[in-house]
């Protein structure tokens, strides 16, 4: 049996800059695990308070969301409600609990900070080229984000200038598009992580 529980769970970090991929690399691997595990996914863009919010953001997830849960605590956090009425970049949302599962999934802009790292497991860094991630971007979320891409854009440069969180990656996926053989790279570093400890035992029990 896996040695994570929802005492010690798994925490899969997905980073990369916006249009990269981490929605759907999240919800691939939580629909691979979820049959053998319980999985939760958060979702950094949930924290963002609007689009100038990236690092207030981060500074949520860091402080009030990933201690607590990689300790096996429940996290009590205020969401940003993107669709508030009147609102061009939104609104508070409600307050989330969220508890601790065997595996819980991270992905957004700044999921592999620095103050971050020790508490992941694995951090996947997914890296597109800047033409395709707008081109992705604009067809997913359209005229809404169409005005804030240069202002999002400046706040990754500005943050990733001060952290390479790329280069603390434990996998780098480069890609065009999405692509299955880096979904199930990621899906195999993941799976060797859960079965660690048939890994281990094994051999220790012939000593």
């Amino acid at each position: 049996m896996s040695h994570y529980s929802a005492a010690h769970p798994l925490i899969i970090g997905i980073d990369g800059r916006s249009g990269s991929g981490k929605t759907v690399l999240s919800k691939v691997l939580a629909e691979n695990l979820s049959a053998d595990y319980e999985v939760t996914v958060l979702r950094l863009e949930n924290l963002y308070p609007g689009w100038q919010g990236l690092q207030a953001g981060m500074e949520t997830f860091s402080r009030d969301v990933l201690p607590k849960l990689a300790a096996g605590e429940t996290a009590t956090y205020q969401t940003w409600d993107w669709h508030a009425d009147d609102q061009p970049d939104g609104g508070p949302g409600p307050e989330v609990t969220t508890k601790p599962t065997e595996v819980i999934i991270c992905e957004g802009v700044g999921v592999g900070a620095r103050a971050n790292r020790e508490l992941l497991d694995v951090l996947i860094w997914l890296r597109v080229p800047d033409q395709v991630r707008h081109d992705r971007a604009m067809s997913r979320d359209g005229d809404s984000y169409r005005g804030k891409w240069d202002t999002w854009a400046a706040q990754e440069r500005r943050m990733l200038d001060q952290d390479q969180i790329y280069d603390a990656a434990d996998l780098v996926l480069v890609a065009d598009e999405p692509d299955e053989r880096h979904h199930t790279s990621a899906l195999a570093v993941v799976k060797a992580l859960l079965g660690v400890d048939r890994s281990v035992t094994g051999p220790s029990e012939s000593d």
